[in-house]
């Protein structure tokens, strides 16, 4: 099936429709996160450093944070105002803001992204990453560069449009068991037109 792309206002509302969901969905979203965490950490024994925001999404790397630590996996979870200990890290997580952004990032959360951005190693941005407009992949202000994003619940238009391909990386999508029937599918792979493609002619652009 495509992945279908939402907008943050049907993000929004799927979110209050399932607001008594159980588990909850900022629970889905923190296991989501973890597993696919281990999966780039690849055995490594070095911390992840996860960045946790003031709103939802930063709920959401809180909950990845104690999955992690429950699964003996070494953890240092910074926190707003926090001040960022050492640079050896195995993977940096980014929950800081999430689609619910609206104006430019600035000040110390700029040089937070800075330090995000000056890595060598993966970055992982959860949902989205910060400071990338989900609806018009537009940076506001500054943006991480992420290695890699992890999109809950679908997929955002951002991610693949304007800046957002330059900020993203290999992008992955869980729908944390929603059900999306009513939302069409809006990104097509090669796979979904494939009986359409006909050979073409060598002397041609």
């Amino acid at each position: 099936m495509p992945t279908p792309l939402l907008r943050s206002a049907e993000l929004r509302e799927l979110e209050t429709r399932h607001a008594g969901a159980r588990p909850p969905l900022m629970e889905r979203a923190g296991h989501a996160a973890a597993e696919h965490a281990r999966q780039l950490l690849k055995g490594s024994r070095a911390p992840v450093l996860i960045l946790a925001g003031p709103g939802n999404n930063g709920g959401d790397a809180r909950v990845m944070a104690r999955v992690l630590q429950q699964q003996s996996i070494p953890v240092v979870l910074v926190g707003p105002g926090e001040a960022v200990p050492g640079s050896n890290y195995g993977l940096i997580v980014d929950g800081l803001f999430g689609i619910g952004l609206a104006r430019p990032i600035e000040g110390a959360w700029a040089e937070l992204v800075a330090r995000i951005n000056a890595f060598a190693g993966p970055v992982l941005a959860l949902d989205i990453p910060s400071g990338l407009d989900g609806d018009t992949g537009r940076v506001l202000g500054v943006a991480v560069r992420a290695t890699h994003t992890l999109s809950f619940i679908g997929g955002k238009p951002g991610l693949y449009t304007l800046d957002g391909p330059d900020h993203c990386g290999e992008v992955s999508v869980v729908d944390l068991g929603l059900r999306l029937d009513r939302f069409p599918g809006a990104l097509l792979a090669v796979d979904d037109f494939r009986e359409c493609l006909a050979p073409r002619k060598r002397n041609s652009h």
